[in-house]
């Protein structure tokens, strides 16, 4: 005989669950579309910034006093366009444009990328991924994307001389990517909100990057997860199904 209350119990924190959802799901819309207006805002008058700032750069001579004030200027231009690159991003529907890829090569290819940083904190990154792994259906472009946000957030996370690690592996039907950083490690309740829009514990940037990562692995129906070491430090877990 069925318990009536405990049915009732179960609709109704289904019920909850759902609702909470909803408005989850009604927040991010109406954030994403308040993100998308600014961005589009900044974009046009920060292009015409960037492109009077660059042409002021060739006509000085090398030698001008003004010319390093001015590399300031390009490079806080230059950063101001990738916020608002993130910004888009995280706006727009994603659309993926899949083929079978090597793995492996783009774990490669993305540590190629952050290496120079990594090289200024005496950082060395190490792929410890076997190669022997199957091709896999993805947007290159887009987890490359993931993969250089990871390992940029690993490389600042460590402290100088140490080891940023990655392993990818299959396991079953899913394909693993792991980044490792030797940091404080992630506290237990900040784990869901460090995915949030615009949560951040560190300075400077859109505090898009782990969003849109997620929004990228979620959209290849995978997951991004985080887990602290047994030592020190975090794992950011990328799974996708490859079967």
């Amino acid at each position: 005989m069925f318990d009536v209350k405990l049915v009732l119990g179960i609709l109704k924190d289904r019920e909850k669950v759902e609702q909470k959802g909803l408005r989850e799901a009604e927040s991010l819309a109406a954030m994403g579309k308040a993100v998308s207006s600014l961005a589009h805002d900044l974009k046009t008058p920060l292009v015409g910034i960037g492109i009077l700032s660059r042409l002021m750069q060739k006509r000085l001579k090398e030698e001008d006093p003004c010319q390093e004030k001015l590399d300031l200027i390009i490079g806080e231009i230059q950063r101001l366009e990738k916020m608002v690159e993130e910004m888009l991003d995280f706006s727009r529907p994603l659309e993926l444009h899949r083929s079978e890829k090597d793995v492996n090569q783009l774990v490669n290819q993305s540590i190629e990328i952050v290496a120079p940083i990594a090289q200024k904190k005496n950082i060395e990154i190490q792929n410890e991924s076997p190669q022997s792994l199957p091709l896999v259906s993805i947007d290159d472009l887009r987890i490359k994307q993931v993969l250089i946000n990871l390992l940029m957030n690993a490389v600042e996370a460590s402290p100088e001389g140490e080891i940023v690690r990655v392993c990818s592996y299959k396991k079953r039907k899913n394909l693993f990517i792991e980044v490792t950083d030797c940091g404080c490690g992630i506290p237990t309740e900040k784990r869901e909100e460090i995915f949030v829009p615009f949560f951040t514990t560190k300075q400077g940037g859109t505090w898009l990057g782990l969003p849109i990562a997620k929004k990228i692995v979620e959209a290849h129906q995978g997951y991004l997860e985080v887990l602290n070491n047994a030592e020190k430090g975090a794992t950011f877990r990328v799974i996708i199904s490859i079967g």
